[in-house]
């Protein structure tokens, strides 16, 4: 088994990590996830961490725009609660998207 699989159960614990390998073959055994040619291997496929980091920003924004908040606000309430400081211009982009969107 890679190191990198090793180390994610050092993490988590053997017991959740052979349920999630449990499951992740069950789900790949009922087609929902991809098997190598000889179907020896799980093909798992995740989105990169920071991705879903974005993802969940862009939301938070969505929403703060949403409450009502302007450029300002948002743009302060993301650089204390989320240690980003994005451009005024970029939270405004995102808070529109997600005016139009509903």
């Amino acid at each position: 088994m890679p190191a990198v699989w090793l180390e994610g159960a050092r993490l988590i614990g053997y017991e959740n990590f052979v349920r999630l390998w449990k499951h992740l073959d069950g789900a790949a055994a009922g087609g929902s996830l991809p098997l190598s040619d000889n179907e020896s291997m799980i093909e798992v496929r995740l989105r990169r961490f920071a991705s879903f980091q974005r993802f969940q920003r862009n939301r938070f924004i969505e929403s703060l725009a949403a409450m009502g908040l302007g450029g300002s606000e948002i743009h302060a309430a993301v650089k204390a609660q989320l240690g980003e400081n994005l451009t005024r211009n970029h939270i405004l982009r995102l808070a529109r998207r997600g005016r139009m969107a509903r």
